[in-house]
């Protein structure tokens, strides 16, 4: 799903890009999709969207069509994952934060203003790259490696 979709929104979005003179496409991978952890099935159909960047970037650069992809790190959402370990489990998530240099997890606008400069024309020279947005984490989850 992770792939496919991605596969399918580049090959549906191009013709349209193309015909608007080119622009940019950013996909949403994972810090998982470089840094092996657990879900190993997950960590791969993230790697494959990175590749598949790298390889589209080439492939769409002379129609002027610029292909990123950003890969967020754990982010701390209110109700999620991350949020509930550090209000059930604080002595679990002070390990886990352990794995940030700067003792932080993410947080979701980090991310979109990322993606918002890929998006504009601030970085109309960038094109083919997977940009971690992940303020320094090691694993990708408390699990570890």
């Amino acid at each position: 799903m992770n792939v496919g979709h991605v596969a399918r929104l580049v090959a549906t979005g191009a013709p349209h890009l193309r015909t608007a003179g080119g622009g940019p496409i950013v996909v949403v991978a994972s810090v998982s999709g470089w840094k092996p952890g657990p879900q190993a099935q997950y960590g791969a159909a993230k790697a494959a969207q990175i590749h598949m960047v790298s390889s589209l970037a080439r492939e769409l650069a002379t129609d002027g069509i610029r292909v990123n992809a950003v890969s967020p790190g754990s982010m701390l959402i209110p109700g999620k994952r991350w949020d509930r370990m550090r209000r059930e489990n604080p002595s679990a998530f002070d390990r886990f934060r352990a794995e940030f240099p700067g003792g932080e997890l993410v947080r979701p606008e980090e991310v979109a203003d990322v993606i918002a400069f890929l998006l504009s024309d601030a970085s109309r020279a960038v094109t083919g790259v997977n940009l971690p947005v992940d303020k320094g984490q090691n694993a990708p989850t408390p699990e570890g490696y």
